[in-house]
């Protein structure tokens, strides 16, 4: 059983002040120059320090040929080597002093008796040396405060934008070389891939995410758990705070066995994870889609205040769903007060029930921009609804300079937690509005049950944290 030691001990893996990277520094297949590049491109603010054994110079840095060569003290060494490189040249670094280590080389747990005879290897020094281990196998870290990324791919873009979602996963999947980070505009803090875990684990992260003043939520992909009793404790510690999603991979059989092979990780039986789960207050997601984008309700500064939802649809049938959804995320439709009542009957008696369908109204409509202002207002101002779910589309009939001014002009003056369900012709003109209404403050999501999930997720969360569930 891996012991998992205070979260604090893992800090170099996000806040190094200097970084050296061992691997090929070939500038058009090194992986080693990649991760170098990558350090630049991103801005990372401390030193950098390329080791081969080839030395020369490489995008303006001199290549050590051994960590013995570099005089200065290192924090975090990120090792693209053959794997049977790997336990020596992390054992040279425990020796300087070097506290953190991402194992990037593949070839350990997941692919045998023998690299799983090297990881255990690598539990061995982190043991003896007191060096904490992540991966390997693993993509390593990411930092948008300092511009650190470990990743050693050729990624497209050179940016993450900054906020307060965290993301730790198991697969370097959900690293930047796979995901268009800067397109979608997601606002985050750290990210991280634990992969093997042969010491860093899900606890490791918990711990020291909890006290980050970045991270406002975090959303972990997991195969396994290690150690149970460990994980809730520190899943209930993390969610006293700070809210955490968790979407749990190889439920099936078929699925452990494709993790067996891919982190060397024992899934195991799923209805023991989901006790496990909830016993942690913690949120079970059900898919990548959600990994990714229900986090963003929890950063939108709006709290939650009751579960009575109001959803403001454009087609009956949207409504439906809407309110299906809602139902199944723990929601209550609300019920409109007589004044509420009375003031959608002015613009048409269709509109005056919950969930409101303005389609028919708006196709008929000599102002329909009006339409929309008068109706929204006397939602969001009536006592009985506590959040709101907006059907917004954006289109030629409806340009994004419109979308924006409209809905950021109405909910200036409410606190109400609200979310947009967006839908359009054109899906490069769909993400730029998301990301001009997330400037202003509002999760805009593509797929309208996730819109609502997120509004339930958000009412339970702050339930939970005031004891009353």
């Amino acid at each position: 059983m891996i012991k998992t030691r205070d979260g604090k001990d893992i800090r170099p893996f996000f806040e190094p002040e200097s970084v050296a990277i061992f691997g090929s520094m070939n500038e058009f297949t090194g992986l080693g120059y990649g991760a170098v590049r990558n350090l630049l491109d991103f801005g990372y603010r401390g030193r950098i320090y390329p080791i081969n054994p080839k030395q020369g110079h490489i995008l303006g840095l001199k290549i050590h040929s051994s960590i013995d060569e570099v005089t200065e003290h290192i924090d975090l060494a990120v090792l693209i080597t053959p794997a049977v490189t790997v336990p020596g040249i992390v054992e040279q670094c425990a020796r300087r002093g070097t506290r953190a280590a991402i194992v990037v080389s593949e070839n350990f747990a997941e692919a045998g008796e023998e690299g799983a005879n090297l990881q255990r290897q690598l539990v061995d020094i982190a043991a003896r040396t007191g060096i904490r281990i992540m991966g390997p196998n693993t993509i390593g870290s990411v930092n948008t405060a300092n511009g650190l990324i470990t990743n050693p791919y050729r990624i497209g873009y050179n940016k993450i934008r900054r906020g307060g979602i965290a993301y730790c996963s198991q697969t370097g999947v959900s690293g930047a070389q796979c995901q268009p980070l800067d397109d979608l505009g997601f606002q985050i803090s750290k990210m991280c891939d634990i992969a093997n875990k042969c010491d860093v684990n899900e606890v490791d992260i918990l711990n020291y995410l909890v006290g980050d003043p970045e991270t406002k939520v975090l959303s972990m992909h997991l195969e396994d758990i290690r150690d149970g009793r460990a994980f809730i404790e520190a899943a209930r510690s993390f969610t006293a705070v700070k809210p955490l999603l968790i979407f749990r991979s190889a439920r099936s059989r078929e699925g452990a066995e494709a993790s067996a092979s891919h982190t060397g990780s024992l899934a195991g039986n799923d209805v023991v994870y989901d006790s496990a789960i909830r016993q942690a207050g913690a949120f079970r997601i059900r898919n990548w889609h959600e990994y990714w984008e229900l986090p963003k309700i929890f950063i939108s500064g709006r709290p939650s205040c009751g579960s009575r939802i109001a959803i403001i649809a454009y087609s009956g049938g949207a409504g439906v769903v809407a309110a299906d959804a809602a139902i199944e995320a723990g929601l209550s439709l609300a019920k409109f007060a007589p004044h509420t009542v009375d003031r959608l009957t002015e613009i048409d008696r269709r509109a005056a029930r919950n969930p409101v369908d303005l389609g028919p109204v708006l196709s008929a409509a000599s102002d329909p921009v009006s339409v929309q202002r008068y109706a929204i207002t006397a939602v969001l101002e009536d006592p009985n609804v506590d959040c709101l779910n907006i059907a917004v589309y954006v289109g030629v009939l409806a340009p994004i300079e419109y979308v924006t001014d409209l809905i950021a002009g109405l909910l200036n003056n409410s606190s109400k937690p609200v979310t947009i369900w967006l839908y359009g012709t054109k899906l490069q003109v769909m993400q730029e509005t998301c990301r001009a209404l997330e400037d202003i403050g509002l999760p805009t999501y593509t797929e309208l049950e996730t819109a609502i999930r997120a509004l339930g997720m958000l009412v339970k969360f702050s339930m939970f944290k005031t004891g009353l569930e």
